[in-house]
């Protein structure tokens, strides 16, 4: 191929790239009745409802004020709700609608289209993090403790769960389907991931238990970066997040690679 041609080849493929990944951006921010308002909104109920309420109760949590406590807790909450659901729902309507079909036909690559719709994913769960983060400042007085570890926990756990949310889409036949790993898996680990409460605060049987939680190590790395507290090791964490977020996103490419169930 003359180099010409290889250099038209690579701007329409930039170009196809920077499309789709725009698209995704402007379908949440275009949304944002929907995708970016409600968990900010429930974010600060939960402040409101738990921080308040029981933070007259419950004074202190490892020597930390409860309301400062559950701050980490939700800002990563809905970091993994928000990643997971603008990745789930994008694809699998592309798959459902069959334009899916006008990606595969196109001069992208597979490493491009699926970089893109998951990047989508992340840019809205940094975005709805760093609003919340922003919120729960405001009404909390909260400071952030470590900067770096505060956005480098928010874009790996915002990538594992663009991933998941990928993967969930690939593989759904059905609405009903694309919600089962939300319902009965993340939801539960969510709430059971320390969000309000520590792991020192269990007996030592459900101490046990709740390591086994992954989300436990995304709180917990959250917490670490705003509160500089952690109930875990935290050089753990982080390895353990950018390792999963890798490998999630090398089985995304290798599952669209295959075209699996996509490619008729």
């Amino acid at each position: 191929m003359p180099p010409s041609d290889l250099l038209e080849k690579d701007v329409y493929t930039r170009a196809g790239f920077s499309t789709l990944l725009g698209r995704e951006v402007h379908r949440f921010v275009r949304l944002y009745n929907q995708t970016i308002i409600p968990p900010v909104l429930t974010a600060a109920l939960f402040l409101v409802i738990f921080g308040y309420s029981l933070g007259s109760r419950i004074k202190e949590v490892q020597g930390i004020p409860y309301l400062h406590f559950i701050v980490p807790g939700l800002v990563m909450m809905s970091v993994i709700t928000s990643a997971y659901a603008n990745t789930s729902s994008s694809l699998y309507i592309a798959r459902f609608q069959g334009h899916i079909q006008e990606l595969l036909v196109s001069s992208m690559s597979t490493l491009e289209i699926v970089l893109a719709l998951i990047l989508g994913g992340v840019l809205r769960g940094v975005v709805v993090g760093l609003i919340i983060s922003a919120t729960s400042m405001l009404m909390t007085g909260v400071t952030v403790a470590h900067i770096g570890m505060t956005l480098y926990f928010m874009f790996c756990v915002a990538t594992i769960f663009s991933c998941c949310g990928f993967l969930s889409a690939m593989w759904a036949e059905s609405f009903d389907r694309l919600s089962l790993f939300q319902t009965y898996i993340l939801t539960p680990l969510t709430y059971l991931g320390g969000v309000f409460f520590s792991i020192g605060m269990l007996p030592p049987v459900w101490q046990k238990v709740a390591m086994v939680n992954p989300i436990l190590y995304f709180v917990n790395g959250m917490r670490y970066g705003l509160l500089k507290e952690t109930d875990v090791n935290i050089v753990i964490s982080a390895t353990a997040s950018f390792i999963l977020a890798a490998g999630l996103f090398a089985l995304c490419y290798l599952l669209f690679k295959r075209g699996y169930n996509i490619k008729t």
